[in-house]
């Protein structure tokens, strides 16, 4: 499935604000076929992609767009989550499997949307959002996108959710984010970041923290939420960039633009992520739509 060609008189009457786009790969290592999963009975990229759809109405009426300027998409390389899209009415754009990363992937589907004669500028806003991420909180992408609609010179946005768990502070899967005081990103980082040394002290290691997990922390770190929105000329200079030398070493693709200097704005979130990587998250996630009441 290719994406479709729009009326080229809507479109040249109004450029595109915002496109919300989800990468979809069907290959993962935990959890086999991830977007294709069932979830009470759909497949998980289904749930995400009708709640982008929800999103993108809620971001129409906050930032008083119209349908013709906000766009939504998933970005894959399989025949096969096209298909279960395609019966939703989702739009979808091919990219190859030869793509490094989901960021990439949501690059080569934005340049399929302009050659196809989509009328995008340097300046239109890219949410990447992530696919097996069915419960992500509107309203957060809702304030990261007036902050970067706000701030025409900032290349990058990101969310952080306030967590005071230690046992997620030690956790290496869980990522942290620093910022500044203008509200910008010092650093993220997979180990604890800031370290309270009056707390735990100044030469305990992180194993030895586990004997003292009871010791909640006195103010909550910042835990990074894997959402990002970038202007359309950044985006396409970042997946230009080669991976630097601290993104490889931490395994975290932000900071290749950190590195290289950029600003990334980092913008409180309301509630922490909750991505489903495992067949026990994807049960977790059965349990949360049973709770509310939405199981089929």
């Amino acid at each position: 499935m290719t994406v479709p060609t729009p009326e080229k008189s809507a479109f040249h009457d109004s450029d595109v604000k915002i496109v919300i786009a989800i990468p979809a790969r069907l290959g993962s290592t935990r959890l086999p076929r991830k977007p294709l999963a069932s979830l009470a009975g759909r497949p998980l990229i289904v749930w995400v992609a009708e709640k982008v759809a929800d999103c993108a109405q809620r971001l129409g009426k906050q930032l008083s767009l119209s349908p013709l300027e906000i766009i939504t998409l998933v970005a894959t390389d399989s025949n096969e989550i096209a298909e279960a899209l395609k019966k939703n009415g989702i739009r979808t754009v091919m990219t190859t499997s030869e793509l490094p990363s989901g960021t990439d992937r949501i690059e080569a589907a934005v340049s399929a949307l302009q050659q196809s004669g989509f009328s995008l500028t340097a300046s239109t806003l890219v949410i990447n959002l992530q696919g097996d991420e069915p419960f992500f909180c509107i309203d957060d992408i809702v304030r990261l996108a007036q902050a970067m609609m706000s701030d025409k010179n900032a290349p990058m946005g990101t969310l952080a959710f306030p967590q005071s768990s230690s046992e997620h502070f030690i956790r290496s899967s869980v990522v942290k984010v620093t910022r500044n005081t203008l509200g910008n990103a010092l650093y993220f980082s997979r180990a604890p970041i800031a370290w309270p040394r009056n707390l735990w002290g100044a030469s305990d290691t992180i194993t030895a923290l586990s004997e003292k997990m009871q010791n909640k922390l006195e103010s909550p770190f910042l835990q990074h939420v894997g959402i990002y929105a970038y202007r359309l000329n950044a985006l396409r200079k970042f997946t230009q960039m080669e991976p630097s030398f601290l993104e490889l070493s931490e395994g975290l693709e932000q900071l290749r633009a950190l590195e290289a200097g950029w600003n990334i704005k980092v913008i409180d979130a309301k509630e922490a992520p909750f991505g489903i990587d495992t067949a026990d998250d994807l049960l977790r996630a059965e349990n949360y739509l049973k709770e509310q009441g939405q199981s089929v």
